[in-house]
């Protein structure tokens, strides 16, 4: 919807900009059609280039939700996969073992487990090895 939104906008911008243009130069031609200009300048140049840069703006704004929107849910479902393992797994999971079971990046599996400690959903500790290990927060 945005996406079309965007090229329809584009088109009546276009539209609107040429005649309003062509319009403006003929406006001040001595023919006695000043009105009639006029009322062509307002519905044929300024409302259509008006309603074209409207509708670009929205197509941005939903364009934006959209993609907020899809973020909210891809960091959801990060989150929900890293407390799950979290859960089945209560000696502790690394970011590594998280990663080789979802399809996230280790940078965002990393970036999510730093997030989840600091929002204290998470403890952290270090084994014997040297290892991270994130364990779910004792309530």
């Amino acid at each position: 919807m945005a996406v079309v939104a965007m090229i329809g906008g584009i088109i009546l911008a276009i539209i609107g900009a040429f005649y309003t243009i062509g319009l403006l130069l003929r406006l001040g031609e001595p023919q006695g059609r000043f009105v009639v200009d006029l009322l062509g300048l307002l519905v044929l140049g300024m409302l259509p280039l008006g309603l074209g840069l409207g509708s670009l703006w929205y197509g941005k704004r939903r364009f934006v939700q959209e993609k907020q929107a899809a973020q909210a849910h891809r960091d959801a479902t990060l989150e929900r996969a890293i407390l799950q393992a979290a859960r089945s797994h209560p000696q502790g999971v690394t970011v590594e073992e998280c990663t080789a079971n979802t399809s996230f990046s280790p940078q965002d599996m990393q970036a999510k487990f730093e997030q989840l400690y600091l929002d204290g959903k998470l403890d952290m500790e270090v084994t014997e090895q040297g290892r991270l290990v994130y364990k779910l927060k004792a309530t």
